[in-house]
């Protein structure tokens, strides 16, 4: 816990305030426990604590530290208890000046590998976001939580279970205001009771403060495993009983965090006290709303790593506001997302995907019960919702409904091998369904997943055409249902059975097998391999390819080839991209093995960067029978910068490593922009392994830097940077609206990111302090349009501006744009046939409207006097609005021509 705000060490005295001290466990072991706690004025912060709750015979004084953040300010007070007995329940009250706490109880964590109750067990609940100020929410997810650990279980809550852990975006801004009413008071129902263990989110990065209120709130930077420490709060690992807790942070990815990964499952591996490893992160591995925001690190790197750990249970994400579980394929690990009570998520919000290995995604606010037999090696998990967002606006809460329960059991039969029962005869035509033998397994698990694949070689080398299926398969909206609803596609689907649809494979031979994985998560062996012959479906002429498009030097690469003419001396050859075959040697080569198959050439093959291609060739000759794959080998470059966000006017500097440096180039274009169809504000040859580029005079925007290999082909990754700030330009169709009447904005230049987002403010309001009136996303269009209607829009009059944020943040990126949103019922006064105007009176500053069933051609302003003060010709809408501050005082003479010219009198006051 690093102390990095105003903070100051204060004498502790005893000024008498008086106040309902809550307290706040956090950072439990066997044998410590801090409680913490908030205060608005110095006291002394003590814990009276005992083995009962009428014998509380120790007192631990403690220290108190004044937080500020240039609005708030208050007085965190700490207590460590020390020399604790492990798996121990201990009796405590906080004291504070005059004022104190309830009795409450904690217990002490097991020792290492053993159980914390008397029957084996170890439980711990799983909740996502808390973030929203908004009572009725979180508070009670967690008031639920607790009556249903109670109802399961019965005692104090401490009995059962160990710690609470949250998944990130404990706050939607890093400042004390959101700390002490979101973070704090809506955990308030347990976390007297029950620790709290948190993860980073990408909203404890923002605000004032930011991420150095997380630090000073929370004490991680002890947490460690086998005295692994990361060195940061950040992320870290944590040991209860036989459970290793492995807490990434998703916004702070990259090689120093890996290491530490890397470290703590090295050990893990074998260390007999764990049987059970869950990561967590806040964004998450993946999620079938809002596809593609997720982290990549934690996909293509820490969650692979872990998977390489036979005791890897679970990883645990959130960022996304629903609930979502799925199972990976190669290995019995779950993939969920614990969303908690955040921002409101339905289906039809975002681009959508369903995945084949995300079983269920529910739109509901939901937390889990972990239940670890540690005794028999058990593991059960329940999902609990309380309902939605759509519930909660019409106080219709579900009632702690069970709506997801999965596990994980060591030890159990794995099912039965299956068969493919169909009698194939001697050639059949497309569509045609291949059936599995029924699922039979030597213990009690159900059915859960089958997988068929058909590949064009007997070693399933290369398939082309695969399925996996759950029994269910909860995505999208239920029709004729609320968005918060969702229906089960696989709802009367025999996954027993496959049909092979007309045209999606070839004519000629094929292989089949297919496997059964039942609710534990075990898979069955493969089915013995069946063939068949498919006519009347196309002819596939000979194809290859190469299982990348850019190696690194010294990489394998892997050439698969099919359907070629099977002659013993067909070859597959490499060569550079400007060699023909033939006058040129091959720079690799193999002969093929049969018609279909594959050829790995070891990372020697190759030696110097360059494009290549493959080819396919017959009879040992340069015949060519299937088209070329062009691929990259060599250096792959890295663009980098110091930082990647620049001011207007200063120079940019990258830095470009690992070059390789052939008549090649660096371009800087606009993101959203194409290489080829727009011009490059930027570009520049690159001569050496390792060049730093200055580039001068880059006008507002967000880039991408690209290496292209020769001028042509893009390798390595592109680097993002921007230039200035509020970037992005912002309009809306109009400056005045009626209630309920659609918002139009449109945009250039923006961020390109997934999670960019429009937010509608009051006039006047600071985004990260003042509440949300309405959001919406827009898919990361850098340039587009977007419809505001519906639930999105104010309910009320008044003044408002609409903004872009970037990446789900509070970082504004465009100009606002200001509007007024007026009852067009109230004031309005017909003049005749539909024309009117409002509203009337009107005072100075605000806006009066004109409005017409018909073309307004023109509208003049005459005072008393017949002086004609303001004009305007070819209007050609029926709407226009005009500024009443340009107008003194009084009453005025409208004439407004549409097919024929009307008068009316308006008064400005």
């Amino acid at each position: 816990m690093r102390k990095i705000l105003s903070l100051f060490s204060i004498l502790l005295v005893n000024l008498g305030f008086a106040q309902s001290i809550k307290p706040y466990l956090q950072a439990k072991t066997e044998n410590s426990i801090y409680v913490n706690w908030i205060s608005d004025a110095p006291g002394t912060p003590s814990i009276e604590v005992g083995s009962s709750a009428t014998n509380l015979n120790s007192t631990v004084t403690g220290t108190q530290s004044q937080f500020i953040d240039g609005v708030n300010s208050y007085y965190y007070n700490t207590v460590q208890l020390v020399n604790l007995t492990a798996n121990t329940k201990y009796f405590y009250r906080a004291f504070d000046g005059a004022s104190s706490s309830d009795t409450l109880s904690f217990k002490t964590s097991p020792l290492p590998g053993q159980a914390a109750t008397a029957d084996g067990h170890l439980k711990f609940l799983i909740m996502g976001d808390n973030q929203i100020q908004s009572s009725g929410r979180y508070d009670t997810l967690v008031a639920q939580a607790r009556r249903k650990v109670l109802e399961k279980w019965g005692g104090d809550p401490a009995d059962n279970i160990e710690l609470t852990f949250m998944v990130g975006d404990q706050v939607d801004l890093g400042n004390l205001d959101q700390y002490r009413n979101i973070h704090f008071a809506y955990n308030e129902a347990l976390s007297g009771e029950i620790p709290i263990q948190t993860t980073v989110g990408n909203h404890e990065t923002y605000g004032s403060l930011g991420m150095s209120a997380y630090y000073s709130h929370f004490y991680l930077d002890q947490m460690a495993y086998q005295g692994i420490t990361s060195g940061t709060e950040n992320y870290y690992a944590y040991q209860v009983g036989n459970v290793l807790f492995v807490s990434f942070s998703s916004e702070h990815t990259g090689n120093s965090q890996y290491n530490w990964l890397d470290q703590v499952l090295t050990a893990a591996a074998t260390d007999n006290t764990v049987d059970w490893i869950l990561s967590f992160s806040h964004r998450p591995y993946e999620a079938e709303q809002y596809v593609g925001d997720i982290s990549g690190w934690v996909k293509n790197t820490a969650v692979p790593r872990c998977m390489q750990n036979s005791k890897y249970l679970m990883h645990v994400g959130a960022h996304h506001h629903i609930y979502s579980r799925g199972q990976f394929k190669d290995g019995p690990v779950y993939n969920i997302i614990s969303g908690g009570t955040a921002w409101d998520q339905y289906w039809g919000q975002s681009a959508e995907q369903d995945f084949d290995y995300i079983q269920k995604t529910i739109s509901n606010w939901c937390y889990q019960i972990v239940d670890v037999d540690v005794t028999n090696g058990k593991v059960d998990v329940e999902t609990y919702s309380i309902g939605s967002p759509i519930m909660y606006a019409n106080n219709q809460w579900k009632n702690n409904e069970l709506v997801d329960e999965f596990h994980r059991y060591l030890n159990q039969p794995a099912p039965n091998q299956p068969s493919i029962t169909n009698n194939f005869g001697d050639s059949l035509e497309l569509p045609y369904t291949l059936v599995s033998s029924p699922y039979t397994t030597s213990g009690t698990e159900l059915l859960n997943t089958t997988q068929f694949e058909v590949s064009q070689v007997n070693d399933f080398s290369i398939i082309e055409f695969e399925e996996l299926r759950d029994f269910e398969n909860l995505y999208g909206q239920a029709p004729g249902q609320n968005a918060d609803s969702t229906q089960d596609i696989n709802a009367g689907v025999n996954i027993l059975e496959l049909e092979i649809p007309n045209n999606s494979i070839s004519n000629g031979w094929h292989y089949v097998r297919v496997r059964h994985r039942d609710r534990n998560l075990e898979w069955s062996p493969w089915s013995e391999i069946d063939s068949f012959k498919v006519f009347n479906s196309y002819i596939s002429g000979p194809h290859l390819a190469m299982d990348s498009n850019e190696y690194h030097m010294g990489s394998p690469m892997v050439a698969t080839y099919s359907n070629g003419p099977a002659n013993s001396t067909d070859w597959v050859g490499i060569y550079p991209i400007e060699h023909t075959p033939g006058p040129n040697p091959s720079t690799a080569w193999q002969y093929c093995n049969g018609a279909t198959g594959t050829i790995n050439f070891s990372g020697t093959a190759l030696s110097n960067s360059n494009l290549y291609y493959a080819a396919f060739f017959e009879l040992n000759g340069y015949n060519e029978v299937a088209p070329r794959d062009t691929f990259y080998y060599g250096n792959i470059p890295v663009i980098s910068s110091d930082t990647t966000e620049y001011p207007v006017g200063q120079d940019v500097l990258l830095n470009v490593s690992n070059a390789p440096a052939q008549i090649d180039t660096i371009e800087i274009m606009k993101v959203g922009h194409t290489h080829g169809v727009q011009t490059a504000y930027f570009k520049t040859p690159v001569n050496a392994s390792i060049e730093n580029f200055t580039v001068s005079n880059l006008p507002k925007g967000y880039y991408a830097a690209r290496y292209y290999f020769k001028g042509l082909e893009n390798i390595g990754e592109t680097y993002y940077f921007s230039v200035g700030d509020t970037i992005t330009s912002l309009w809306i169709d109009q400056p005045v609206y009626d209630l309920g009447e659609d918002i139009i904005a449109t945009w250039t230049d923006a961020p390109g990111i997934v999670k960019d987002w429009l937010g509608i403010y009051n006039d006047g309001d600071d985004p990260n302090v003042d509440p949300l009136i309405m959001y919406a996303y827009f898919d990361g269009e850098a340039a587009g349009t977007k419809t505001i209607t519906d639930t999105l829009l104010p309910t009320q009059t008044g003044d408002y501006f609409i903004v872009m944020f970037t990446d789900d943040s509070y970082t504004e990126v465009s100009n606002r744009e200001y509007f007024t949103i007026v009852d067009p019922f109230l004031g309005v006064e017909e003049i005749d046939n539909g024309i009117q105007v409002y509203p009337n009176p009107v005072k100075d500053q605000n806006l009066t409207v004109f409005s017409s069933d018909y073309p307004i051609e023109s509208i003049t302003l005459r005072d008393f006097t017949g002086r004609v003060v303001y004009r305007t010709n070819n209007v050609k809408g029926q709407k226009y609005s005009m500024l009443s501050e340009q107008l003194p005082s009084g009453t005025y003479m409208i004439e407004i021509q549409t097919r024929k010219l009307y008068r009316y009198k308006i008064v400005v006051q």
